[in-house]
């Protein structure tokens, strides 16, 4: 559980630990895949839907978003790709990746640590990407968190479904503004620790849990 190596030093050992519990590889493949599929222009179709808005193939199809409230959040790299295969469906799928401990004294750091992978589906009463939108996912993720409320430190594999909702703001035809809220619930495999750098195991087993998932204010780019 201990750091084998930090960026910056301060007093007392201060710095950020760069500990990898998980390899990137499929989280680095995603977002290749992502950015891939990402046009270097937007199409000419508007985001809104013409007068005929029940014509799925006059509507924009994909939406590539970044949440900002994961970035703020420890650093958490993130990704979500939506494609709409009606005018109020669209199916999506993402995921989140952070690595990081931070270090703050020699003896105290806390983390968030995670690879996070969802597909799921969201309904638009109005129609896609614009207004009030209820989402529902499958989602699993394999964590290491402890040191930000309390000194107990828990990793291990989560399996479960969740549930969210918000509202996208129209800014032009290529851009939203995302926001929303979301909880998971499931089954996760864990071990406990009684610190995050400490390695004293307090428990392990298999739990039931419900958790908030996602503060969602993100960038969505639609073509």
């Amino acid at each position: 559980m201990k750091c084998s190596s930090r960026i910056g030093r301060g007093t007392g050992g201060a710095g950020i630990c760069l500990t990898p519990v998980v390899s990137p590889g499929p989280l680095l493949w995603l977002l290749c895949a992502l950015l891939w599929l990402t046009p270097l222009t937007a199409r000419s179709q508007p985001a809104f839907p013409p007068a005929d808005a029940g014509s799925l193939e006059r509507q924009a199809r994909f939406a590539l978003s970044q949440n900002l409230a994961d970035y703020l959040f420890l650093g958490t790299l993130n990704a979500e790709l939506q494609y709409s295969i009606h005018r109020s469906w669209t199916l999506l799928g993402g995921a989140r990746y952070n690595n990081w401990t931070w270090r703050h004294r020699q003896d105290s750091q806390f983390e968030s640590r995670q690879q996070t992978y969802y597909l799921g589906v969201r309904w638009w009463p109005w129609y896609t990407y614009s207004g009030w939108w209820l989402g529902s996912r499958m989602q699993y993720q394999e964590y290491n968190r402890g040191g930000i409320f309390s000194p107990e430190t828990e990793e291990g594999d989560a399996f479960g479904v969740g549930l969210s909702g918000g509202y996208s703001v129209h800014v032009n035809r290529w851009l939203n503004v995302n926001f929303g809220i979301g909880g998971w619930g499931g089954l996760t495999r864990y071990v406990s620790y009684a610190c995050p750098y400490c390695g004293k195991r307090t428990g392990e087993g298999t739990k039931a849990f419900f958790l908030p998932n996602e503060l969602l204010v993100a960038l969505e780019l639609i073509f």
